[in-house]
């Protein structure tokens, strides 16, 4: 079932964009973060019927840092770009978390797998550059970039983290604490004009809620798959999240896929496989 949790998930977080997107007409980027903490919480609650109790070690609090760190990115490169620019996350998912293995876990690593993380990288550059022209480059969506790698490295520590206390505590038990220590953070952020705009969107409401069910529900499915599937495979599932992103970007928010980055997607995709397959 690991494998079918996998896929699900991967399926729901393929909206994230779109929803993020209009979470923006009424939200902060630092609002939506704090909001799909808080509600991914409630969300637990309501789905399990139980409260599940609240645990603090250094493992849940530099999970729910790092996981803080994720949505802050994300939230501010999308709200400030394009839907579909958190397809960055993926292949920087991959390159931490194989930098994590090599000097945390001190585990061997063979070629392939250090030149599936070379061709993710070469895929970022790829589409981050989108074919503008040097000068304007960092006027235009380059400067979100360092958002967007700081979302992946989060989103890949936040993930070490879950299977680090598998062994340990609940899944919903420790994605609740994560959740309630990133939702502390990401409050933190939230500046005087954070709040909700004058004229506020349903829109934008529903797009919140449902970002904060798809995160409570989407990292239950995740900690639970990470019982029975190594993580790098897991990665590889969840890398499918970007094909969908790119379709919905198109389909409904209208936005212009160009050939970089439909080359930059295939080398960082044919990165993750070769980094987890062989």
């Amino acid at each position: 079932m690991g494998y079918v949790y996998l896929i699900i998930q991967a399926v729901m977080f393929s909206f994230g964009g779109i929803l993020i997107k209009l979470a923006g007409q009424t939200f902060s980027p630092f609002m939506t973060s704090f909001l799909r903490f808080a509600i991914g919480i409630l969300f637990l609650r309501c789905l399990l019927r139980r409260a599940g109790r609240l645990s603090l070690n250094r493992i849940i609090i530099f999970g729910g840092l790092m996981k803080a760190l994720h949505y802050l990115g994300e939230n501010y490169g999308v709200e400030k770009g394009f839907s579909y620019g958190n397809i960055v996350i993926w292949p920087v998912q991959t390159v931490v978390v194989l930098l994590v293995s090599v000097f945390v876990f001190h585990e061997k690593v063979k070629i392939k797998a250090i030149a599936g993380a070379v061709f993710c990288i070469l895929g970022i550059g790829l589409i981050s550059w989108n074919g503008a022209p040097t000068g304007s480059f960092m006027e235009g969506q380059g400067h979100l970039l360092p958002a967007f790698i700081a979302a992946g490295a989060g989103a890949a520590l936040f993930s070490v983290c879950q299977k680090r206390l598998l062994g340990e505590m609940g899944t919903v038990e420790m994605n609740m604490s994560m959740f309630f220590i990133g939702g502390l953070a990401a409050a933190c952020t939230i500046p005087p004009t954070g709040a909700p705009a004058e004229s506020i969107r349903l829109s934008a409401v529903l797009a919140v809620l449902a970002l904060g069910a798809i995160t409570g529900l989407g990292f239950l499915l995740q900690a639970e798959a990470f019982r029975t599937v190594p993580v790098f495979t897991a990665t590889i599932i969840q890398s499918s999240t970007v094909l969908l992103s790119l379709l919905w970007a198109t389909l409904l928010w209208k936005e212009t896929i160009t050939v970089h980055i439909i080359l930059g997607t295939a080398l960082f995709l044919f990165g993750i496989l070769l980094a987890n397959l062989f």
